[in-house]
């Protein structure tokens, strides 16, 4: 009963250039930077400039998660031409982890996406292993320390 309520409860925005700051300050956090394949801190020039280009990019879908009024995650989604499939990424808020949040934001951003989408996982991110497994993405293979997971 308690994930049902949960689901309902979290909803999905566009992010906007307002949440630059907000977005950083989860990008840079310490445990985030470990899970992610780009693990140097990012200064506000450089991702001001990342965000509006996001901002604007058609193959790009951005989102904040939002749970009981807070916003707990950011969403993305690159569509790869040549996979014809959305690469999927998240980040959750250091405050908001252990409560089983990152796995609903996940899994209600990729129920959106009509087409087939795919996701990277470091070996050792087993918290984002059980999120994309969660979200109804298919283990499909390993290499160089990173899990490939899918749904068509």
């Amino acid at each position: 009963m308690g994930l049902l309520k949960m689901t309902k409860a979290i909803q999905l925005r566009q992010v906007c250039i307002q949440d630059a700051k907000k977005l950083l300050a989860w990008r840079n956090d310490e445990l985030t930077r470990l899970s992610s394949h780009n693990q140097n801190v990012v200064d506000m020039t450089e991702h001001q400039a990342w965000l509006e280009k996001s901002l604007k990019n058609v193959n790009r879908k951005l989102l904040i998660a939002v749970y009981q009024g807070d916003d707990i995650g950011s969403l993305r989604a690159d569509y790869d031409n040549e996979k014809q499939a959305w690469q999927l990424s998240w980040t959750l808020a250091p405050d908001f982890r252990g409560q089983g949040l990152a796995k609903e934001m996940v899994r209600l951003f990729a129920k959106n996406i009509q087409d087939a989408v795919w996701a990277e996982v470091k070996e050792t991110n087993l918290a984002s292993v059980r999120v994309a497994e969660y979200a109804g993405l298919d283990f499909s293979h390993a290499k160089d320390n990173i899990l490939y997971f899918s749904r068509s």
